[in-house]
Formats: structure tokens, sequence, C-alpha cells
């Protein structure tokens, strides 16, 4: 029996910044800059990067970051739940969670490819390698991510199979959101096609030849696209995105209570 997928309503909507502009602060962005700064003060005991590839930004609006209050500090539920959000879904559990749930390598093929799809068939075997990334200022939490992919291209032609090696990077935006009740729910938003970094090197020179008298890499690109869109579209994955924080206490409570109820009648003493 397939097991249902998780949902969540839609995304609960952005809290007013003017609101809690005495919680947050807003982190200032130059647009125009081909290198976009942010704070390099660790975040959570994790190192962020100090410098953002532009082509890693997103285009989402600049939005503040919650100040840290000192440890015991007493702070608002609303407080909490951003520095809940926060830590809990930190840059390396994030960029560890992707690379768990997509597993070592993608296949996807054979698909129709060329004009009414019937001309010829294209094939995609890819090994994912680990991926990278930073926050970047936005309303909601946001990352931007890199997923490299070494992919291996088999071309079928009515009179000929030609393959291409492609190193690639798929550019992916990582929105997390909150839902009622105490859902978290991670929105993976894709690159178009000329937003991925695509290096083709054909394997033989008929190879080469047919890639500069065809237009190869513009029919890859969308098929590249199609590829990551239906991995990322299996329901498993849509399960990994969705959290239920309290079912996952729930599940985890005996566990979780051994940190802090006493385990013996020394421990109460």
């Amino acid at each position: 029996m397939t097991e249902p997928v998780q949902t969540f309503p839609p995304p609960l909507q952005q809290r007013d910044e003017q609101r809690h502009h005495d919680e947050e602060i807003a982190t200032p962005v130059d647009p125009a800059a081909p290198v976009i700064a942010i704070p390099s003060t660790p975040t959570d005991g994790v190192e962020v990067s100090s410098e953002i590839p532009t082509r890693l930004l997103p285009s989402a609006p600049r939005g503040p970051r919650p100040v840290e209050a000192p440890a015991g500090v007493e702070i608002s539920y609303e407080q909490f739940g951003r520095h809940f959000i926060r830590r809990v879904l930190n840059l390396q559990r994030v960029l560890g969670t992707i690379d768990a749930m997509l597993g070592p390598s993608i296949e996807l093929g054979p698909i129709g490819a060329g004009p009414g799809r019937a001309f010829a068939s294209v094939s995609v075997v890819g090994r994912f390698s680990g991926t990278d990334g930073v926050e970047v200022p936005a309303d909601l939490l946001t990352y931007a991510v890199n997923l490299p992919i070494d992919v291996t291209f088999t071309l079928d032609l009515p009179m000929d199979t030609l393959r291409f090696d492609a190193e690639v990077v798929v550019p992916l935006r990582i929105v997390v959101h909150t839902c009622a009740p105490t859902g978290i729910r991670m929105e993976i938003e894709l690159p178009t096609e000329s937003e991925f970094k695509l290096d083709i090197h054909p394997s033989t020179r008929r190879g080469a030849v047919f890639q500069k008298v065809t237009g190869l890499e513009s029919e890859l690109r969308r098929f590249l696209l199609k590829v990551v869109r239906t991995e990322l579209n299996k329901p498993y994955i849509q399960r990994v995105l969705c959290l239920d924080m309290d079912t996952l206490i729930e599940d985890g409570w005996d566990h979780l209570s051994t940190y802090f109820l006493p385990q013996s009648a020394e421990d109460r003493k």
C-alpha cells in the first residue's frame, strides 16, 4: 500500500515587518554589486559564508533578520518561533537533508527529443555531489543552494548513438514556511533553463560536431530541467519537505525526556 503524502495548509501570510521592527534588524544589500556581502558572524554555531555568488542570489525581497537575545533572557512567543525555526533548519541541516533525500544518483529516460519528440531519444544518468550554499536575506528563512551533478547524456539517433559527459550545477532556492498548527514546510524553487551551469564534453569528434551544428545545449537544458523537476516531485521527496513538529516530538518524547527527567533514585536527590 502506498503511504499517503503528508500535506500542510498553504504557507502562513508573511508577518508585518514594521510591527516587529524593535525585534529585528535589516541587512543592507546592494543589488548592483557583483558579489553580495552579508554578515560573516557564525549563526547558531554554523559558519556562514561572507559572500554570495551572484548566480546564487534569488530575486526574493530582502527582509529583516531576527536579533539573538542572550541565553536565558525571556522573549516573546514570536521571537521564540523565529529563533526556533532558524536553529532547527540551519544551513548545515538543510544541506544534509537535500543530500540524503536525493541519494547518490539519478536516472531518467529514454525520452523523445527534437522535432515532434520523434527525431531522437535522450537518457540521462547522473551522480550527485555534495551540496553547498548560503543563507540569503529575505522575509522568510531562505537558502541559496548549489546542487552539483556529474551527468552522462546518451542521445540515440536514427543512425548513431552519441554520448556526452557534462558537469552540471543546479542553483536551487530553499524557502522555509510555517503551517498551522505546528508544521514546517521547505519549498524548493527551481531555476530557469538559462540559470543552469552546464559544461558539455562530447566523447567523440562526431559528438562535438553534432553539438555545434544542432544547438544541442538548449535541448539538454530543457531535458535536465525536466529530470530535476521529476525527481523533486516524487512523493517521498514531498514527505521529507513537510515536517509536523508535534508528531516528531511526540514520537521522540521518550528519548528526549531522558535529558531532563530523573532516571534513577540517585537523580532525585
